[in-house]
């Protein structure tokens, strides 16, 4: 987890780590995995702050990421990697991959298809990163076989919904909490079999056919659009997409489009087309050499040719100016 970045005042230890974040694209790179792949667009305005946890064990990764801005994550899990998520505080709507997400909802992530989480206003999640392999090698009960765990995990969907995920998002809290005190406690060998078998048993118990129940959820074709718009925009990232362009190129309806984004997002085509360029010009801005290209010239790559407009809009979202996004790195 490269904290490097991150504000003072952080925790750091053999194998735990904390720190406060006032930018999505550090809290996103903070909390990278294991060659995780993931990118964060700020959809709310206003200054971001969040924070993020990390306890690395030998079995598996606990993670806690909390933030005060609707945020658009997306990303994908690495070969062997899966990750389980529960929400333990959100206000308003939260959706993941279509689901919506309540308080102790699973979420669940695998490394065969990309995730996406449109969080809350004010959101907090705590999770866990694991390989069932290395997991079920921890818990070294001949009677387990892992390949058996990785079955029930991609039959799982998208969330689980049960009062089983009430005891796994304790637990994983509750070791937070301990290795805020002594961390390396949890690394002592008698220690990390008995985490890794209490991890075992509760995610299994989400996982149990009787047990199991997904979250409630969006219009599918609805959810499905919106991810065929991201994908258009990725792609076209370096030209000045407009409204007409998508509807054109996903073959719908401003209406339709709308109703899309709306349901899925939380905003309008327009806000979320704007948030979006924003976001790449901010992370552009990160990354010039003033020497060879101005703002301005990065702003016209992202079709942003008024600027007294673009410094309101950014300062709108972000609560700073281009300006002050690049004084932070030159």
């Amino acid at each position: 987890m490269n904290l490097s970045n991150i504000a003072a005042g952080n925790t750091r230890s053999n194998c735990y780590r904390s720190g406060y974040t006032a930018d999505a694209d550090i809290q996103s790179a903070a909390l990278i995995y294991q060659r995780w792949k993931q990118r964060y667009d700020q959809l709310s305005s206003g200054r971001f702050e969040g924070s993020v946890e990390e306890l690395e064990l030998p079995p598996f990764t606990v993670l806690k990421e909390c933030s005060n801005r609707i945020v658009h994550q997306a990303g994908s899990a690495p070969a062997g990697v899966f990750a389980v998520g529960a929400v333990t505080r959100l206000s308003g709507d939260a959706y993941f991959r279509g689901d919506i997400l309540r308080r102790q909802c699973l979420a669940m992530v695998d490394p065969l298809r990309e995730f996406e989480l449109r969080t809350a206003e004010d959101f907090e999640i705590v999770g866990a990163a694991f390989s069932p392999e290395i997991l079920c090698a921890y818990v070294n009960d001949p009677g387990i076989d892992f390949r058996e765990l990785e079955s029930d995990l991609y039959r799982a969907g998208r969330t689980i919904d049960n009062p089983q995920t009430e005891h796994l998002q304790s637990f994983l809290v509750r070791l937070l909490e301990t290795a805020r005190e002594d961390s390396a406690l949890m690394l002592r060998p008698e220690n990390v079999r008995s985490i890794a078998e209490e991890f075992y048993e509760l995610l299994s118990a989400c996982l149990s056919p009787q047990n199991h129940a997904s979250a409630p959820s969006v219009c599918e074709n609805r959810d499905r659009l919106v991810r065929r718009v991201r994908v258009y925009l990725d792609s076209s990232h370096d030209s000045a997409v407009t409204i007409s362009d998508v509807c054109r190129e996903v073959g719908v309806t401003r209406r339709t489009l709308q109703n899309a984004t709306q349901e899925v997002l939380g905003v309008s085509p327009q806000h979320y087309l704007k948030a979006v360029r924003l976001n790449g010009l901010r992370r552009e801005l990160k990354q010039r050499d003033p020497a060879r290209e101005s703002i301005g010239d990065v702003a016209s790559r992202w079709g942003f040719w008024h600027l007294s407009q673009l410094a309101q809009d950014y300062r709108r979202l972000f609560g700073e100016l281009p300006s002050q996004t690049s004084a932070h790195l030159h």
